[in-house]
């Protein structure tokens, strides 16, 4: 890509072809955007060996959330100046008029001296304007001209033309409204056309009342023409928001209404009245209050039985009955009268409600065996709402027995393995069992049983260990549908026998890591093909990328950006080709927590002392090592499989293929300069933290069983050290082994060489808040979090725990940057730019003579919808038909 001059650069910003990207300074790809999403998150374990001599370890382990308001008391009020109500206008922030915004302090005070007050005003619109009250006689008041057409109200009229009057002062000082006679009268003009109306019935403030499908109402008033000639020609009426309705017009000028009012409370009726020829018009406006009689309820209340269930089988709990309390909801438009509740077609009786009935309940007693509750619900109007569920009460609790073991049936174990007991029974019931359950005096906590088939308990069996020599008792209990619990206990004596000689002990660090993976900076990474469009050219151009192949696909796919287990296994198996300790690190793939498998990322070893921590903290940065390193090669080796081809071809061209591909057309529409396209890969940047989450406790014995080498293992968490401690360490090395362990999770190191306390010893508290004496317990620190902040974009990521590395891997993305560049030359001369402009002229003239008879239209369309004779026919004149204009056209031509 060339430099341009500052001209060439001003001339692509002028039409609009800035490019979209453009190269940072030495060709560093831009970052387009930075955010953080949801992760892509592995999880692995570290595991370190403590390295423990034998002689630490004991030699057995047995298992174990208004506006201006124009009013008295105002600026505008009479003991108000005009200027003063003037202003109190103009600041009041309210939509003014231009006339009112633009009248000067100069022509009130102007008009005072004449004897007219300035009142303000609202217009249709609710804008605030003004006009001029004569004060000083009974003339009708002065006001500014107003526009054609425009309503007045019946007390303050607009003229058409105004009276010349002269003012003249009395002995009084009173300017008066006659002609001074001094003067030589002027002309008579003709009176100005002034249109009154009113409404005489019903009157201002009536109550109206009717039925509540309406009140009917008879509007009547008067209309006339007070000043200069014509006549009233139609009177309009409308109720509230409505249209307007023509009423019935007298020619004495009395008119009449009919009309159904249906909207209870304050209702506006306005009147007006239009000349006969003029658009001139006059209207009066009155407000009534409307009261209709409430519409007969006939809606049905509605009730719901909520508890118990339809069809729940209840249980008497050893009981002569089963006592429930049957509740439930109801409803009603105007309010529910009361509820009753019906057992089994019984006397009704009241149920009990604190709100109304909207929840209502009622305790009942019910005898064993079916049973039918009904509710009825009632409103004020006696309509009745009902429902109704059946029940069955189960009064006979379920019968269970062991069958096997006998009572006091002897078992013999080990400590590594325990005595294995397996208990068989029976269970039956009438209504059906839901489960059986056994539990042993070892380990209270009830097992549900596995039954013959699904549902069926009519034989049952549950196994379980006991790990200590002692007589056992063991508790069988039946559960059936209704909840009736029966139980039965047997005795059995245990013996384990220590026949165990221990070869090997370890206690071991497990730490829980996460390796996070963040969207970082993304922009265009390499070109991929360029080509050029010469004016009106057309090209296709195909699209082909690795995710186009599912083989491809699969092997470009990494742990950064997807979750599937084919990339994990291979990540597992990179990092496992690292490990210095390839016996242990084998087996801590065998270690298991609560049964299931974890993923083992390192195995490292550390000898500790309770002063220094340095051994585990060594362990732990080999442990990032590796697995940085194998993350850098995972994602080289997938990023450079990530290819992507762009194929331009100018002829159509028929290919038969099993891969799919994105073909577009693309064409050069300018007409002096060439297209050039730039495509580029897409680069992705991952922020990559590996960061510690969670540590336990292992401990780990290869112990020699009847002559046979077998492996143990168990996890636990730091409030089980102590207990952990006391079973397989010796008395006086217990406080020794635990400050060397707390020492090493006291002082863990991240990849920043900052310190960081991973663990506390808290207190368990009251409710109250007090600390319970002699409660503490060990725990990894409540939500510890670390933070990982980006220089660049000065974004920072909150990760759960200690963070040990952080990494930015780059990769290739199926994605593609497509950059056109205009052309430097001008292909064009004077004339055929002049061209191009004016066809771009003609093509502006043709939308706006369009526009302009799109309006027209439109104003025929409101002139039809007024109704409105005058103005139509002066649009006929404005716009004859066709035929007459044509014809008028030729008789210009031809001189008539």
């Amino acid at each position: 890509m060339t430099d341009r001059t500052t001209n060439e650069e001003w001339n692509d910003k002028d039409n609009g072809q800035e490019p979209m990207i453009k190269l940072q300074p030495g060709g560093v790809a831009p970052v387009l955007s930075y955010n953080v999403p949801e992760p892509t998150a592995y999880s692995g374990r570290n595991f370190i060996d403590l390295q423990l001599h034998d002689g630490y370890f004991l030699p057995t382990n047995p298992g174990v959330n208004a506006g201006l308001q124009v009013s008295k008391g105002s600026a505008s009020a009479a003991d108000s100046s005009p200027v003063e109500v003037l202003r109190a206008a103009q600041q009041s922030g309210e939509r003014l008029t231009s006339r009112l915004a633009n009248l000067a302090e100069e022509e009130v005070l102007r008009k005072a001296s004449e004897g007219q007050k300035l009142n303000i005003q609202r217009t249709m619109t609710g804008a605030l304007t003004y006009s001029f009250v004569n004060t000083s006689s009974r003339e009708e008041p002065v006001f500014a001209a107003a526009p054609s057409g425009l309503e007045a109200d019946s007390s303050h009229t607009f003229a058409s033309s105004m009276r010349a009057m002269r003012a003249t002062e009395d002995d009084g000082g009173i300017i008066g409204m006659r002609p001074r006679d001094d003067i030589d009268p002027l002309p008579e003009e003709p009176d100005p056309i002034i249109v009154s109306v009113n409404i005489g019935s019903p009157a201002a403030g009536a109550a109206v009342s009717g039925p509540h499908t309406g009140a009917p109402v008879e509007i009547r008033g008067y209309a006339s023409i007070s000043s200069g000639l014509g006549a009233v020609g139609k009177v309009q009426v409308q109720i509230g928001s409505g249209s307007f309705q023509t009423a019935t017009l007298s020619p004495d000028g009395s008119w009449v209404l009919s009309v159904v009012l249906t909207t209870p409370g304050p209702i506006t009726i306005l009147a007006k009245a239009t000349h006969s020829t003029k658009l001139i018009t006059a209207s009066s406006r009155i407000t009534v209050h409307v009261t209709l009689a409430q519409a007969p309820d006939t809606e049905v209340p509605t009730v719901t039985i909520t508890s118990p269930k339809a069809g729940e089988l209840l249980n008497t709990k050893g009981g002569p009955a089963a006592v429930i309390q049957v509740e439930g909801t109801a409803g009603d438009n105007r309010g529910v009268a009361r509820v009753e509740v019906i057992i089994d077609g019984g006397a009704p009786v009241m149920a009990e409600s604190t709100n109304g009935f909207a929840t209502w309940k009622k305790q009942v007693s019910l005898l064993a065996g079916n049973h039918t509750i009904a509710v009825r619900c009632y409103d004020a109007a006696n309509n009745v709402g009902t429902h109704s569920i059946a029940v069955y009460v189960d009064g006979q609790p379920p019968k269970i027995g062991i069958t096997s073991p006998l009572n006091n049936a002897t078992f013999a174990g080990t400590f590594s393995q325990g005595a294995v007991i397996e208990v068989f029974g029976t269970a039956e019931d009438a209504g059906g069992i839901d489960r059986v359950e056994v539990s042993h005096s070892e380990n209270p906590i009830f097992i549900r049983a596995a039954e013959k088939a699904t549902g069926d308990w009519s034989t049952w069996k549950a196994t379980f260990t006991v790990n200590s020599t002692d007589t056992h008792m063991i508790t069988a209990r039946a559960i059936d549908l209704s909840n009736n619990v029966t139980e039965t206990t047997i005795a059995v004596k245990v013996s384990i026998m220590p026949e165990v000689n221990s070869r090997l002990k370890r206690l071991i660090l497990v730490e829980s890591y996460r390796m996070s993976s963040y969207l970082a900076n993304y922009g265009a990474g390499r070109t991929i093909k360029t080509f050029s469009l010469l004016p009106g050219e057309k090209s296709k151009i195909s699209i082909r990328s690795y995710n186009q192949n599912e083989v491809t696909a699969k092997s470009a796919a990494t742990i950064l950006d997807s979750v599937t287990d084919d990339i994990s296994a291979e990540f597992e198996k990179s990092i496992a080709s690292e490990q210095a300790d390839q016996k242990n690190y084998s087996e801590s793939n065998e270690y298991k927590i609560e049964g299931e498998a974890g993923v083992s990322w390192g195995w490292g070893s550390a000898s500790i002392s309770a002063s220094t921590s340095g051994g585990t903290n060594a362990a732990r940065e080999q442990f990032a090592k590796n697995v940085v390193n194998n993350t850098q090669k995972h994602v080289a080796k997938a990023s450079a499989r990530r290819d992507v081809q762009i194929n331009t071809t100018y002829e159509e061209k028929r290919t038969s293929t099993e891969e799919t591909t994105i073909v577009r057309e693309i064409e050069n529409i300018n007409v002096s300069r060439t297209l050039n396209f730039v495509f580029r890969q897409m680069n992705q940047e991952f922020v990559t933290l590996l960061h510690l989450v969670d540590v336990r406790i292992g401990y780990f014995t290869i112990d020699m069983v009847n002559g046979v080498e077998t492996k143990q293992y168990r996890e636990i968490t730091l409030p089980q050290l102590d207990a952990l401690l006391s079973e397989v360490i010796v008395p006086d090395k217990r406080i020794e082994v635990r400050n060397a362990i707390l020492s090493q999770l006291m002082n863990i190191f991240d990849y920043q060489d900052r310190h960081h306390a991973f663990i506390e010893e808290e207190p368990f508290k009251r409710k109250d808040g007090t600390v319970i004496p002699l409660s503490n317990y060990l725990r990894i620190k409540k939500d510890y979090t670390s933070t990982y902040s980006d220089e660049a974009s000065g974004t920072t990521i909150n990760v759960p725990g200690i963070i040990l590395a952080a990494n930015r891997h780059v990769l290739r993305t199926d994605g593609i940057v497509v950059e056109a560049l205009l052309g430097q030359g001008e292909a064009l001369d004077n004339y055929s730019r002049n061209l191009q402009l004016e066809s771009v002229r003609e093509k502006e003239l043709r939308n706006e003579l369009l526009e302009t008879e799109i309006a027209m239209k439109r104003l025929a369309l409101q002139i039809m919808t007024n109704k409105d004779e005058a103005a139509a026919q002066i649009y006929k004149v404005l716009n004859p038909p066709p035929q007459i204009a044509e014809k008028t056209e030729q008789q210009g031509s031809t001189g008539e």
